[in-house]
């Protein structure tokens, strides 16, 4: 029998039941010498490996904000102040509404909300249930873990509200000495023979004369964890590279733009809802930045102008936006090849990035999200081209049920939409919008040729297509360490 064998029946026979950390300090082995003689002890019956799975939770930085109050108790609050009533457009916490009503707290109504007798009842500072649960979680963080799974429900509602992070593993809680090994153990005895390389054993040649202890390289050992790439990043490198064998050429730009690139070199008017605040960030430092290229600010402008029948204000242009959609790339670029000589027309390029718009947050909208964008740059191209590029990049991801029907996009005329047939929900889902780019907007770029674009939405494919196993995109990006590590591979 292997010393480490002996060891740890020994250890065993002193004190049944004994964790992987007990033994540790009890018998002076490694976590993974332990391991390692349980699993070829456990074969033999000469020992019990009790299994289980620990939670080990804690709070996240947005969590800690919680902690005197929740977002539905201070709407709740807060309609008590105002006499019970208020218009949902002058409440700001929208994730406060949403928990509110999910808790009968209050009922909605023509755009009202108003509280409900259990509303009133919470809004006088008494018990909630998950506030509670949460300042005990945050001051008692030792015994939480040790609890977890007795609170599992509680605990699951504040893990995916983003307020704290949940570790699971299935780990050995306990391992005991049978009848069967402390009869092994009343005869054994310790094998001889190497069982680790020196450079004195080496020198010596001892390992000659005495071998080598047998070794089982099935038993297992310590969680490893190797580093991985995010999933969002990973599916990113996925998409970019089928791009890439299709010929295409990466390309990027700012995120942080002037609202001439990102809405008046697109033809948006200077007065469309698009560009308000509740869809647009708008910065407060810089409050505007300075358009270099005056060429095609004129040309813009004249566009406006004819197009829209109005005037146009450059200091609305100039003003400082967080970009919210990638087009804002396709539109430098355009610009950009107008300006080259000798170019090998047509030229295939396409971007992924960020974009950012004012968002209700659930489960299927944030506040950043991702875009790839895509155009094709040439003479004699057709709305054909664009629908075979399109299909031949989906096919590519194993998606050959595509269905494409006419669509309005403010941009792009004509222009189309393309959706899947998701089997699983039964339903078609939409994955992407294009079209050809105006002729006010080519000309305005200072190109004569056809512009093919297209857009798709990252994130949503990646939720729709059900690729990680999650139902919502605030599980992708929270960045929970545990889920990261032991997330399912990507099914692309």
């Amino acid at each position: 029998m292997h010393e480490y064998e002996i060891k740890l029946l020994n250890g065993l026979k002193e004190k049944k039941g004994q964790s992987i950390g007990q033994l540790e300090k009890s018998i002076g082995l490694s976590q993974d010498s332990i391991l390692w003689a349980a699993e070829n002890l456990s074969k033999s019956g000469a020992v019990v490996v009790e299994r289980g799975a620990v939670r080990s939770v804690s709070v996240t930085k947005e969590g800690e904000g919680y902690l005197k109050q929740f977002p539905e108790e201070g709407v709740v609050r807060l309609l008590e102040k105002s006499g019970g009533r208020e218009k949902i457009a002058g409440i700001k916490d929208k994730i406060g509404v949403i928990w509110a009503k999910k808790n009968g707290w209050i009922s909605i109504d023509n755009g009202l909300a108003s509280l409900t007798q259990s509303g009133r009842e919470a809004a006088k500072e008494g018990q909630y249930e998950l506030r509670e649960a949460f300042n005990w979680i945050y001051s008692d963080q030792p015994k939480m873990n040790e609890k977890a799974a007795s609170m599992k429900g509680v605990v699951d509602i504040l893990a995916k509200r983003n307020l704290i992070e949940v570790d699971e593993k299935n780990v050995i809680l306990a391992i005991s000495i049978t009848k069967e090994g402390l009869a092994m153990l009343s005869g054994a005895k310790a094998e001889k023979g190497v069982d680790a390389l020196t450079r004195d054993i080496i020198k010596s040649g001892i390992w000659e004369r005495q071998g080598f202890k047998p070794y089982n390289i099935n038993a297992p050992g310590e969680t490893v964890y190797p580093a991985r790439m995010h999933p969002f990043r990973e599916f990113s490198n996925f998409l970019r590279q089928k791009w890439l064998e299709m010929g295409f050429i990466e390309v990027s730009g700012p995120i942080v733009e002037t609202a001439f690139w990102n809405f008046d070199a697109l033809f948006s008017p200077q007065d469309h809802p698009t560009r308000e605040m509740q869809d647009t960030f708008f910065l407060s430092n810089p409050e505007s930045l300075t358009i270099e290229d005056l060429e095609t600010l004129q040309k813009v402008r004249k566009m406006h102008i004819k197009g829209w029948k109005e005037q146009w204000n450059e200091e609305i242009a100039s003003e400082a936006v967080l970009r919210t959609h990638t087009t804002s790339v396709s539109a430098r670029y355009m610009r950009k090849l107008a300006t080259t000589l000798n170019a090998n027309y047509p030229l295939k390029l396409f971007s992924i990035g960020s974009v950012f718009r004012n968002e209700n947050l659930d489960y299927k909208h944030l506040a950043e999200l991702h875009q790839l964008d895509g155009i094709i740059v040439g003479d004699n191209l057709t709305l054909a081209n664009l629908i075979d590029t399109l299909r031949k990049f989906f096919s590519k991801l194993g998606m050959d049920n595509i269905k494409i029907h006419p669509q309005y996009f403010p941009f792009t005329e004509p222009s189309l939409e393309g959706l899947y047939y998701d089997e699983e929900h039964g339903d078609y889902i939409e994955l992407f919008g294009g079209g050809i780019i105006r002729k006010e907007i080519t000309k305005a770029m200072g190109t004569d040729k056809t512009v093919l674009a297209w857009g798709i939405g990252v994130d949503r494919f990646l939720l729709n297509r059900n690729i990680l196993g999650v139902d919502s995109l605030p599980a992708i990006f929270k960045n929970n360490v545990g889920w990261l590590r032991s997330r399912e591979n990507l099914k692309v």
